[in-house]
């Protein structure tokens, strides 16, 4: 990547701007003069002392240098910045004050670091107004990429360089953003922006640490001073959910550890449930609308006789139970005390409806709606401050007087490993005699942007009890779930042995249940099950942003969740965003074919915990042409890679099937303490791959997926082509094409762009196509994929076929089996377009007359070389100080610049061979050379001429 031009900030210099680059050296000019230009060793400047503001561009450097630091064992070291480190390093405050203090310059660091990258916009479509609640408008909206914005976030909504509105994230789940604004946007939403800022309740946050240092409780003291003073080495850990019940009944600061599947929610209630009866106020946060409303319906479900508004759920809740119930949510609730104000609310807006704005009566009704809303919104805040137990997202009660200004016998905190630890204490501190925590630390931690350590810290650790836990000993404050009520035993067997000590049981009830959906397809009388992609013809490659996605691997993790989801809920888990999207994608194309299929859901493992499947599809992606797995799967920083990989495993009730290139994994030496590699091992001798998949998906009966022989599929392919409407896209890897079938494609081709159809042929290597196909394509250096889209509509996958083989550490790997596929969705085709970069490579199609020799050398820029960021071929342009350099053709909407190196004019200037191109003065021979004023031409002659680049 090109990095001249880039904004970088550095530790102790501050900011300063990439005005060279070398592979091994960027000079860096700063804003102080006194500093002025530096010379650094890159990338490795990056790794503490540098960091570019620009948020792709810092991923991509962070990519570089987790290839640079892939180590022998097959891990990443450099994981450590995105998550925690040992907690021997990150001992326990002395104090309150010290305590808030460093979370203090911790939280003020990643505000500091989500304003340097606030300039990114995210692209949202299909909107849709659910509601209007209390003045305000809901809107739901897909999104192009999975989001982890917190509930409470400030954003702002655009329609390209205009500004709609102001709003407000009210929940973020899979690839569905649900927002709230006192605006009506009356518009059919189809495609909007929006920028955010999440740094918004991280300051509130440091105004309540303040708040707390001037008077912190009893509770908040033990929290943040004794917790590893409670750990006992002569004893065992508590475990059930009666020890669990006493615990929180009795003591000041209670954690209960959940793993999977364990009753955490069941407990979560009947310990509210038992304070309630004692009169005590409860509240319950939790860092996700899901858990929270999960819990108090719970509690609801639990406890049916307690009095309509004693339970309450305070801020938008996303079950639709939930919404519809008349009494549990507190705008249902007191829209239900107030039943003539509502009627007249009704009238009212019904009435104005007819009437013109300029009128008397228009004003009126306004103003009368005004004050009903003010009663109400009043009422509702005395309906919550009276309710014995308050259900709510910890972000809203970081941010709403209602709950922090009040204090409560009881605060229950759900999902505690995902939460920083500044708001569990900011939490803790609302509790008069008791706080209880569950979790579980083998699972999903704190998401942190920016390279904190305490922040990635969870408050298990913090407090010594996963120390503990490590140790086999016992803590004063822990008590353990022990028995599970989910898994399928193989599954829960497996992850009790890696993850959870062996303490983790599976209750005797449910072993026959979860056998019936191991016994049923895919892979048939197996709770874990593995799908080999080695030998296939499967490239993993990496988005702008350093995201990876595999085609292939997408393909046969969809085709196996179909069959499964004939008789039972699927989730397909991914540890990348790229993937996730392609394969949500798929399940919107297989939910518009109204197939009477169950749900199939797609994200990556971070929108996955706390929910279950029947049957959990792991896609791990990483495959050849990768250098080495991503740390997503190779971290054993914090055992990071192995909290994201149970999670996934755990989502399933009866059938985990993973999907893996095995002899890819293998040749990159991973570490043994990786589950997933103790995994594949265990699976080795069982797995179905090659042959055997490709053979099993032949008939996918009742969806437009299909899996073909070659004679088969070469006639469909054609027909294809044949039938095509508008244009075809078609990739090409650097192999040569079978020719048997070349003249039959070359003929359709030839016929679709007689009626107008555009044609776009993208090579890997173009020389190294044959003869007759080469004049319809462009070079494109990751065209890696033989695919074919047809009409943004129909893909083809293995269509034309190829020869293209995998490369590692210098040897020829032989491609054994090369799938057939064909796929028809307009969402998957429109997911391929934007994942491969096939809507803005090419400004026009490619025809046969193109095809001539080029004579400026300007032309020869634009015809061999291509933009590495995002595919556009680069234009020849003149600075104004007249110094030449390459550039983007896509500006502005890409700023990629590059130097002109001399062995590429050289390249040009013997083009055709012989003593290369003459000087048209003397006709001797011309070369390129580098001067104090930057790159030239002259010819080899006595006098010598020279040339500028816009004269050959």
């Amino acid at each position: 990547m090109n990095l001249i031009g880039k904004i970088v900030f550095h530790k102790l210099w501050g900011q300063g701007m990439i005005i060279n680059q070398t592979k091994t050296r960027i000079i860096v000019e700063f804003v102080s003069h006194s500093i002025g230009e530096k010379v650094f060793i890159y990338p490795d400047i990056f790794r503490k002392l540098l960091k570019c503001v620009d948020n792709t561009t810092e991923l991509y450097i962070q990519s570089l240098l987790h290839n640079k630091n892939f180590n022998s064992n097959g891990h990443s070291n450099i994981y450590s910045q995105y998550n925690n480190v040992n907690s021997s390093s990150l001992p326990v405050s002395t104090s309150v004050q010290h305590c808030c203090l460093n979370f203090e310059k911790e939280l003020r660091n990643e505000i500091g670091y989500l304003k340097s990258n606030s300039g990114k916009h995210w692209h949202i479509f299909d909107g849709e107004k659910i509601e209007q609640v209390n003045g305000k408008y809901y809107y739901s909206f897909e999104c192009d990429e999975e989001l982890n914005l917190p509930s409470g976030t400030k954003i702002t909504l655009w329609k390209g360089e205009s500004l709609i509105s102001e709003a407000v994230i009210v929940d973020c789940e899979d690839f569905t953003i649900i927002i709230s604004l006192k605006a009506n946007l009356n518009t059919k939403l189809n495609s909007l922006e929006f920028s955010a800022e999440p740094w918004y309740i991280l300051d509130e946050l440091i105004t309540q640490l303040n708040t707390i240092c001037s008077s912190p409780s009893p509770i908040v003291e033990q929290l943040c001073t004794e917790g590893p003073s409670n750990i006992k080495s002569n004893e065992k850990i508590k475990c059930g959910p009666m020890y669990a019940m006493q615990m929180a009944l009795s003591q000041a600061i209670t954690f209960i550890w959940g793993p999977p599947g364990t009753g955490k929610t069941q407990i979560l209630a009947q310990i509210a449930i038992e304070h309630i009866k004692k009169n005590h106020t409860v509240l319950m946060l939790s860092y996700s609308n899901v858990s929270v409303d999960g819990a108090i319906m719970r509690v609801h479900d639990l406890a049916p006789d307690i009095k309509a508004g004693k339970l309450i759920r305070y801020g938008y809740a996303r079950q639709p139970a939930l919404l519809n119930h008349p009494f549990l949510t507190s705008y249902n609730y007191t829209l239900q005390k107030h039943p003539k104000l509502l009627n007249e609310r009704n009238e009212l807006i019904k009435e104005r409806k007819k009437l013109h704005r300029s009128s008397k009566r228009y004003l009126e009704i306004g103003e009368r709606l005004t004050a009903i809303k003010k009663y109400l919104k009043e009422e509702e805040k005395t309906i919550v401050k009276k309710s014995q137990f308050v259900a709510t997202t910890v972000s809203k009660a970081i941010v709403d007087p209602i709950i922090y200004k009040k204090n409560y016998d009881v605060v229950i905190f759900d999902e505690a490993s995902m939460a920083y630890i500044p708001q569990i204490i900011f939490s803790a501190s609302l509790a008069i005699q008791h706080f209880v925590c569950l979790g579980d630390f083998c699972q999903l931690p704190p998401i942190v942007q920016s390279h904190s350590n305490l922040l990635n810290q969870d408050i298990f650790e913090y407090c010594g009890i996963t120390t503990a836990v490590q140790r086999n000993w016992s803590h004063n404050w822990l008590c353990m779930l022990n028995m599970q009520y989910r898994m399928h035993p193989a599954i829960s067997n497996f992850a009790s042995l890696k993850m959870y000590n062996g303490l983790l049981k599976t209750h005797e009830s449910i072993i026959q249940k979860r056998q019936i959906i191991a016994d049923a397809l895919p892979a048939p009388h197996k709770a874990i099950a593995f799908a080999d992609l080695s030998g296939i013809m499967s490239v993993c490659s990496k988005t702008i942003n350093g995201s990876h996605f595999n085609i292939v691997s997408a393909f046969i993790a969809f085709s196996l969740a179909l069959k499964a989801a004939a008789k039972f809920d699927v989730g397909i888990i991914t540890p990348y965003h790229a993937q996730s999207r392609l394969l949500y994608a798929m399940s919107r194309d297989a939910t518009k074919s109204a197939l009477r299929l169950h749900k199939i859901s797609c994200a990556t493992v971070h929108q996955f915990q706390g929910s279950e499947k029947d049957v959990i599809i792991y896609d791990s992606v990483d495959c050849y042409r990768e250098k080495h797995p991503g740390y997503l799967l190779t971290s054993m920083t914090n055992n990071y890679a192995n909290r994201l990989f149970n999670v996934a495993l755990t989502r399933a009730k009866g059938k985990f099937v993973g999907i893996a290139n095995i002899n890819y994994m293998d040749n990159k030496n991973l570490s043994d303490k990786l589950m997933l590699k103790q995994m594949i091992q265990y699976q080795k001798r069982s797995c179905f791959s090659g042959k055997t998949l490709i053979r099993e998906n032949k008939r996918i009966s009742g969806f437009n997926m299909s899996f073909f022989e070659i004679n088969d599929g070469n006639n469909k392919f054609l027909s294809d082509i044949k039938n095509a409407k508008k244009e075809i896209h078609i990739d090409i890897p650097d192999s040569s094409v079978q020719s048997k079938f070349l003249y039959q494609i070359v003929s359709a081709i030839q016929d679709c762009q007689k009626r107008g159809i555009k044609i776009y042929i993208r090579a890997e290597e173009k020389n190294n196509l044959p003869s007759i196909i080469r004049p319809f394509a462009i070079n494109f250096p990751k065209a890696v994929n033989p695919i074919s889209i047809i009409d943004k509509q129909i893909i083809w996958f293995g269509e034309p076929i190829s020869n293209a083989n995998f490369k590692s550490n210098g040897r020829i790997l032989p491609t054994r089996h090369r799938p057939i596929i064909r796929f028809e969705g307009q969402y998957t085709a429109t997911s391929l377009y934007g994942l491969l970069k096939m809507s803005n490579n090419i400004s026009s199609p490619v025809l046969v007359s193109q095809y001539n020799a080029t004579n400026s050398f300007s032309e020869y820029v634009q015809q061999h070389k291509i933009c590495p960021e995002c595919g556009r071929p680069l234009q020849l342009k003149k600075s104004k100080k007249g110094k030449f350099f390459l550039s983007c053709t896509g500006y502005p909407q890409c700023k990629h610049t590059e130097l002109i190196q001399p062995d590429f004019i050289d390249k040009y200037l013997y083009r055709n061979g012989d003593t290369g191109q003459h000087c048209v003065r003397c006709g001797c021979s011309l070369e390129a050379r580098v001067g104090q004023y930057g790159i030239y031409v002259s010819c080899l002659g006595i006098p010598k001429h020279f040339f500028k680049l816009d004269e050959i």
